[in-house]
């Protein structure tokens, strides 16, 4: 009886301090629940990012960023280019021209088309970078005329020369966004179906610099030996995505006759006779045509030329069943603006 009467009052002396625990536990969760109430009282504000008033920033945020999601990085940052090139920022007079020389000759050909206006909204790079010079390489002799970084940026150079009745630096600047373009459709699409097994055998890395330049010394530099391979410029040798790219943008940015004269059509492989500027044979002195000898390579251009016929409507019908992109509408569009230009 003893024992019972002990093992109860130890019970309730548990039970109460149990009592006083709980009790006090629970004040400190009242008390911790109304601090963080308490801190929830107020409505969070974030921070207030206000929108740049210079003419030139609300200028691609109005033709750029709202309708495509593009930041135009015009002010000169650091960050945006590789510390191992030298450059020079972009001046602030040729920034608005140059937006509008993209939006003319760049997008406005595509927007214009069918499916263009969501093709463009769906694959506009979401940044571009001006640079003010040449962008030259750590060899201090080589330059970089632009470049696509993992499919969202875009880099021009030399935006401080803009000038449209320049014609080698209009369609460098052309050239050169519908080539980094390129980049960014492969890199989300792959290269059409088959366009790696035309030419495999062909691409040469880096010893693409050791080409001539036979036939277009200046930009891009093009050899007879590169249309031999089927390419058209020597840097589409350097290997498969460059050739894409260099054949897309040189199609649409040429005339269908200049592109079909260099690229496509056959040259002669035996004697033929010589025609003046109109298409008419050329006589010699006793009323005889003027025969001429075939180039010494013309057979292996003409190979390099089926290839590329072959490569160029991969391309054409690439863009066509995939996107619903006519390039043959594009490059009539760019080049009837650059005819314009003069007009």
């Amino acid at each position: 009886m003893q024992l019972r009467e002990e093992s109860l009052r130890i019970h309730a002396k548990t039970e109460t301090k149990m009592r006083k625990l709980t009790l006090f536990l629970s004040i400190i969760f009242v008390g911790l629940f109304s601090a963080c109430d308490n801190e929830d009282d107020g409505v969070y504000t974030p921070e207030t990012v206000v929108d740049s008033t210079d003419p030139i920033s609300i200028y691609f945020r109005d033709n750029f960023l709202t309708p495509y999601g593009t930041a135009v990085r015009w002010k000169w940052n650091d960050n945006l280019v590789d510390d191992t090139k030298r450059v020079t920022p972009a001046l602030r007079d040729v920034c608005i021209p140059m937006g509008d020389f993209i939006k003319k000759f760049w997008i406005e050909p595509f927007t214009m088309t069918k499916s263009g206006e969501k093709f463009m909204l769906d694959h506009f790079p979401p940044e571009l970078v001006f640079i003010g010079s040449k962008m030259y390489n750590s060899d201090g002799a080589s330059v970089t005329l632009g470049y696509a970084d993992a499919g969202v940026r875009i880099t021009f150079t030399q935006v401080n020369e803009y000038n449209l009745t320049n014609s080698q630096w209009m369609f460098m600047q052309l050239r050169t966004a519908e080539h980094e373009f390129g980049h960014i459709i492969h890199q989300r699409h792959n290269l059409p179906d088959g366009f790696k097994e035309v030419s495999p055998e062909n691409y040469k890395s880096n010893n693409w610099l050791n080409l001539a330049g036979d036939v277009q010394a200046g930009q891009p530099k093009i050899s007879r030996e590169a249309i031999t391979l089927g390419m058209v410029s020597n840097y589409g040798t350097s290997d498969v995505q460059e050739d894409f790219c260099e054949i897309l943008s040189l199609y649409i940015t040429s005339t269908e006759a200049a592109f079909n004269k260099r690229y496509i059509t056959h040259e002669p492989e035996t004697k033929y006779a010589k025609v003046d500027t109109d298409g008419k044979p050329v006589l010699d002195a006793d009323g005889k045509p003027v025969m001429l000898d075939p180039n010494d390579d013309a057979e292996e251009i003409n190979k390099g030329r089926d290839i590329v016929t072959i490569k160029l409507g991969m391309i054409k019908n690439y863009y066509m069943v995939k996107f619903e992109i006519d390039l043959d509408q594009i490059r009539d569009e760019i080049m009837k603006r650059i005819s314009e230009i003069n007009d």
